[in-house]
This record gives C-alpha cells, structure tokens and sequence, in this order.
C-alpha cells in the first residue's frame, strides 16, 4: 500500500528523544506516492508504547496524530499545510518524556525512486507549543525541520528495510534555539510471511532486524546525544490502511554528553493508521 511509505514521514517530527515508530516496510510500503492532482487531505496517527533506551530504563506510551492538506502541485513538488499532536507519559517521570506538543504549518513533499529505493523528502515550517508535565513548564516558538524517508524490500519481500532522518530547529519549544540532527536505519529479513494472499485476511510476518540510532543537539542535552544499536524480533501485521508491530530487541547505548553506555532488551507494542482523500 503506497499510502504507508508517504504518511509514515509524518511521524518524523516527533521528537529526537522520542521513538519515533520507525518500522521494517512491508512489500505494499515500497511506492510512495503524494497525489496524483491536488487538493488531497491526508493523515496519519501511531500508537507506540516501550522501552527505546537501556539507560533510561523508562517504559513510555507516545500518541502522533497529523492531519494535512495538499493544495497544490509545482512540477514534482507538492505545496500543503499541516496540524499534528505528540503526546507522552512514561513511567519514570522523566521531563523529556512527559509532555504534550502540538504544531502547525506549511509543508513542501518530494517523492522519488531510485535503483529499487523509494521514499520521499519533506520541508516543515510552522509553529510549535509544548507543555511539560513533571518541571510544568510551557513554550511556544516558531519551528522548522528537513527530514526523509526512504523504504526497501528486494528479493521477493525477503530484505525490508527502512531508514530516515531529520534536521530540526526547535522541535521542542521548552529547549528553544535547539537544533537536533537524528538518523535511523533498519535493515530486516524475513522469517516467516503468511502465504494466504485472501483480501479480507491479515498478512503476518515474522522479521529478525538490526537497526541503528544516531542523534545529536546543538545545546547539548544529554537524552538528545546518543547512539543506539542492536537488533531483535518482532511480529508485523498489515492491513490496506494500518500497520501493527510487536516485538522484543536488544539495545546498545553511549551517550556523550555525560559519557556513559548501557545495553538491555526492551519490547514494544506499536500501531499506525494513515489515510488520504482525494477532494
């Protein structure tokens, strides 16, 4: 479903201390396609719930949720607005964990196909305001980001992959003047897939995976300056519209701020939903 690989993106203006629900594609992600005329609403939510750092130790619940328009088509550029939400709890009480976010804006889409490669740029300038549970502090400031998203699945759907990145100024108000640089990438085989092609019925895979995380900050927080490596097992389940994961990984983790590293196994339970209307 092409659908997938296009609105996942929306998911990447979440938060560099955030997991972002990145996700090994399944065969239907791998054809990105923003519109074929404007206007075009389209959205995304995820649910995505876990432990993403060894260090931390910190099992948190995060819920994106983007509604976006696209209004017009300059060549192969798509011009749109959009509005999204972020929201997390977790279960430490870390700052930088427990916040609510919501922001605004304009957005420029690419896609793009290259050697069995596909995915999509986007350009992000809007509004930001967040609010921070455990200090209770609130912020506001004007945002922006560049990020990508690039999806793989040669040799028959036995090789999915995934990666993305994103280059942000004040992605999170209460940290302004913040510049965050993220990248990701994750490479799966496949174990097991269902060979039950029906219409009506889910197509579950098995998939094994290593993945790789890579973030950095201009002010140097500690929880945005990190690598993270490691790999497991997870379940995948598509449908037409929805994506769900659960899975069980072992991580590695420096961090470079206050040096130190960590590893551990986490698990994570995941969803995504993504819709597009042609007007």
């Amino acid at each position: 479903m092409r659908l997938a690989a296009l609105l996942l993106l929306c998911s990447a203006g979440a938060g560099a201390q955030e997991v972002m629900a990145p996700r090994v594609v399944a065969s239907r992600d791998a054809a990105p396609n923003v519109t074929g005329t404007a206007p075009t609403s389209q959205g995304s939510m995820w649910i995505d719930s876990g432990g993403s750092s060894p260090l931390e130790n910190d099992f948190a619940v995060r819920l994106f949720a983007e509604q976006g328009l696209i209004f017009r088509s300059i060549g192969p550029v798509d011009l749109g607005a959009y509005v999204n939400t972020t929201d997390s709890i977790d279960q430490h009480g870390l700052d930088w964990n427990r916040f609510a976010r919501a922001s605004g804006g304009m957005k420029l889409v690419k896609t793009f196909r290259w050697k069995g490669i596909d995915g999509l740029a986007r350009a992000d300038a809007g509004y930001t305001v967040e609010h921070r549970f455990v200090s209770g502090e609130s912020a506001a400031a004007p945002s922006a980001d560049v990020n990508y998203w690039m999806g793989w699945n040669p040799y028959a759907g036995r090789l999915p992959g995934s990666s993305w990145g994103i280059a942000a100024l004040n992605l999170s108000p209460t940290e302004l003047h913040n510049a965050v640089f993220v990248g990701y990438v994750k490479q799966g085989v496949t174990l097991w897939k269902d060979k039950d092609h029906g219409t009506n019925k889910l197509l579950p895979s098995l998939i094994a995976f290593a993945q790789l995380t890579a973030s950095k900050d201009s002010k140097r927080y500690d929880w945005n300056n990190f690598t993270r490596e490691g790999g497991g097992l997870e379940v995948l389940v598509p449908t037409a519209h929805s994506t769900f994961e659960i899975g069980g990984m072992y991580l590695y983790e420096t961090r470079t701020v206050i040096p130190r590293t960590g590893n551990g196994a986490e698990i994570f339970i995941r969803f995504w939903h993504g819709w597009q209307n042609k007007r």
